[in-house]
């Protein structure tokens, strides 16, 4: 069954993705499980160069970010903030560099046929709450991948690729749909990402709707 997705989404709609997708993106990127913060988000140790930590946010507490943004001094301190830039940059201090727009996307997710196009399989390898789809050619090349991480009735969708020299062939929607059947099957029912604005477009193609922008800043030495 569909879940009915809300038009326009609420504070407490957009809390309750973002919580969704944070939780999905720590068990696609393999990190600890985040740490939830009192009344406004989660914390992420991610420990990677240039990616030590990072907190994701709801966009409707201004006062609470400007006091964190003040309050954070560890270079490599990420801000992933559910909230358009206009809205945040004005509350970020100058050692703050915001980064490209991103955005918040959902989709009831539904069955559909997966085959990619002639020359091309997929494979799907499943790893507790994790599967990985692969997209390879008859030489074994491998041409698109993606991921999918289960969170309650979440499906959050993440690193989906497809290689330069094979796009234009569907294998990103190919991929897509293989996760999605997949999650459908281990009873999820409502997709989650974050897009780029490169993958913006190509997802609204694909009946992924927007819910919010997210703002991503880095905390730079």
């Amino acid at each position: 069954m569909q879940t009915l997705l809300p038009d326009p989404f609420s504070n407490k709609d957009l809390d309750r993705l973002l919580s969704a997708w944070v939780h999905g993106w720590t068990i696609s990127r393999g990190t600890a499980a985040p740490i939830p913060l009192v009344c406004f988000g989660h914390r992420v140790q991610v420990g990677l160069p240039g990616h030590l930590e990072r907190y994701i946010l709801q966009g409707h507490i201004p006062t609470t970010i400007q006091r964190l943004a003040q309050e954070l001094d560890t270079p490599d301190t990420w801000l992933k903030i559910c909230a358009p830039q206009a809205a945040i940059a004005g509350l970020l201090p100058g050692r703050w560099q915001i980064k490209a727009p991103e955005y918040l996307m959902v989709k009831a997710l539904q069955t559909g046929n997966a085959a990619p196009g002639h020359g091309y399989t997929i494979k799907l390898k499943e790893d507790g709450a994790l599967a990985t789809a692969r997209a390879c050619n008859a030489e074994g090349q491998v041409a698109a991948t993606g991921r999918v991480a289960l969170s309650g009735q979440h499906a959050i969708f993440d690193q989906i690729v497809t290689e330069p020299a094979h796009r234009r062939r569907g294998l990103g929607n190919a991929i897509m749909q293989t996760l999605c059947n997949h999650a459908l099957d281990r009873q999820a029912n409502t997709g989650v990402l974050v897009a780029t604005a490169d993958g913006f477009a190509l997802y609204k193609a694909m009946g992924w709707t927007l819910c919010s922008e997210m703002t991503a800043a880095i905390l730079v030495g």
